[in-house]
């Protein structure tokens, strides 16, 4: 949710006129306007002072129950990242990674063929140049296609 929208809505939620929260916040009236239509974005100090206000954590305050993040203190990382879902799909799938192992190791057996049954060890190191071609081609048609 956009952040003006949500502190407009707090606002709102818990009676408070504009300049109610003004005096609260020891802020300027149209500070208060222009933080929830958008304008100028609070500092980090302002959120802290609105959130004291309003009762709430910065969490709480900022975001939705679906939007907020969780912290595993086991592991030290964060659950519900916003975008995380998103990342994971625009990952490889499990036919493109393994296409992704395989082609080098053609390209190694048709190096070794055209050194050992041919003779041609110096031109064809060449055939190593296609490698990364290749992954550029894979990469560009996968986020091609799930576009």
């Amino acid at each position: 949710m956009d952040v003006s929208k949500k502190l407009k809505e707090l606002r709102e939620s818990k009676g408070f006129s504009l300049q109610e929260l003004a005096e609260k916040c020891e802020k300027d009236i149209g500070l208060i306007k222009e933080w929830e239509e958008g304008s100028t974005v609070p500092s980090a100090s302002d959120l802290i002072g609105l959130s004291k206000v309003y009762g709430l954590t910065m969490d709480e305050m900022l975001y939705n129950d679906k939007e907020a993040t969780e912290f595993i203190a086991e592991n030290g990382t964060y659950a519900n990242l916003p975008g995380s879902e998103e990342e994971e799909q625009k990952g490889l799938t499990k036919a493109e990674k393994v296409t992704l192992i395989i082609f080098p190791g053609i390209c190694i057996v048709v190096y070794l063929i055209l050194g050992f049954g041919m003779h041609l060890w110096s031109p064809g190191w060449i055939i190593f140049l296609i490698i990364p071609i290749y992954y550029i081609l894979i990469l560009i048609l996968s986020r091609a296609g799930k576009k």
